[in-house]
């Protein structure tokens, strides 16, 4: 019996005598009656007896209901891969399975047996049905239905008991579908989407700026950064083990490309930072540049463009070795800029640290600054595309 949420269940009610009896006696008037008064959340599944058989994920469903339908194994998970008909042979491909989609509608009870759904499904259909599971052709169920006015999906296990009957068990499930996917992107995810963003740098904080606009929803980000993945930047990188040697530029854009859920498009651009002569273009064709380059050379031409051309421009880093984090919106949407950090004597040569075949010292900053950067920075990008900036200077956290 469902009588407590599983996040609910760590404060032990129970425990309370009186308390558990009334959930009790509640419990049963309102599953006699069926859900109608509970809580809308999408729990179809807690009717039936529960399976630990892989997760079954599925995509959408909209053009295999009431249709014969493909499973495949892949260890830990079972995929619907597409219609297809009920094989002839009763001995299937261990890694192959067959099943069923039907649409319930919304119920004002909850089917709890195979007599229950056998309403729902095409006679002829369910007829077949039958015979396959007792050949042992045929394995789930998938059910659709509605609650609230919000549609899901549980999936089922079934199969032929000795005594004749059809039993059935619920197995946990999970959607792929975009809408699915794209609903922990935030509220401000489809407005995001129309949006364009440069990314000036897109090394250990750039990297993981446009991972994070990506995940937000931002439709078109370009990369510019002139390096290579090197082994050492995996710490602090976006980028794989899969990546080392590639433009960081084209790093980022397959890392985000391979994502189901992505539907940033990634332009990668190796070749360069954009030379001074193109910097007022590339405010231009962007609604928000943010600059990322930690570059003497870079940051003071995008900031004198920004100025003079009123555009929009984030510049994010990292100073004394990511004990001071910072993003300036430049120029202000009011106001005066935030003030300069007051830093400390810089390192000794003791303290610098090479990496072989490279002439720069590196950066010891720990990852978790690179982190709280770019979720910084993308927290104002976020504010100045969608007209809700949380600052009208920039933000300073300084650790020391």
């Amino acid at each position: 019996m469902c009588l407590y949420p599983l996040d609910h269940r760590q404060k032990l009610p129970w425990l309370d005598v009186d308390d558990f009896l009334a959930l009790v006696e509640r419990w049963i008037v309102e599953s006699t009656a069926g859900w109608s008064g509970d809580f809308p959340d999408l729990d179809l599944e807690r009717y039936f007896p529960q399976s630990a058989a892989p997760l079954v994920v599925y995509g959408d469903l909209d053009e295999l209901t009431n249709r014969f339908i493909q499973f495949r194994h892949y260890g830990s998970l079972t995929r619907i891969i597409g219609p297809g008909s009920i094989p002839r042979k009763a001995r299937l491909a261990k890694d192959r399975a067959f099943g069923y989609v039907t649409d319930i509608g919304e119920p004002e009870a909850p089917p709890s047996s195979w007599d229950d759904l056998k309403l729902a499904i095409p006679r002829s259909d369910a007829k077949l049905i039958e015979s396959a599971v007792s050949d042992g052709r045929f394995s789930y169920l998938v059910v659709r239905y509605a609650r609230g006015g919000t549609g899901a999906a549980v999936v089922l296990r079934i199969w032929k008991e000795a005594s004749g009957s059809f039993a059935l068990r619920a197995i946990r499930s999970a959607s792929e579908s975009m809408p699915t996917l794209t609903m922990r992107a935030g509220p401000r995810a489809r407005t995001l989407c129309g949006s364009s963003v440069a990314v000036i740098g897109v090394g250990a904080i750039g990297s993981f700026v446009c991972d994070l606009l990506s995940r937000s929803g931002v439709g078109h980000i370009t990369a510019f950064d002139p390096d290579t993945v090197r082994p050492g930047n995996l710490i602090r990188h976006l980028a794989d083990a899969s990546s080392v040697g590639l433009a960081k530029p084209e790093a980022v854009k397959r890392i985000i490309a391979s994502r189901a859920f992505s539907s940033t498009e990634v332009l990668s651009e190796a070749g360069g930072l954009p030379a001074p002569v193109e910097v007022m273009g590339v405010f231009a064709e962007h609604d928000l540049v943010i600059d990322a380059s930690a570059s003497g050379d870079v940051t003071p031409v995008l900031v004198a463009a920004a100025t003079a051309g009123g555009h929009n421009l984030l510049s994010v880093c990292l100073q004394e070795e990511g004990s001071v984090v910072r993003v300036d919106v430049i120029p202000p949407l009011k106001g005066d800029a935030i003030e300069e950090t007051r830093l400390g004597p810089p390192p000794s040569r003791d303290e610098l640290r090479f990496e072989a075949g490279c002439g720069d010292p590196v950066s010891q900053t720990p990852a978790f600054a690179v982190y709280e950067a770019a979720a910084l920075a993308a927290r104002h990008a976020i504010g100045l595309l969608t007209g809700t900036p949380i600052s009208d200077a920039g933000t300073v956290r300084d650790y020391r």
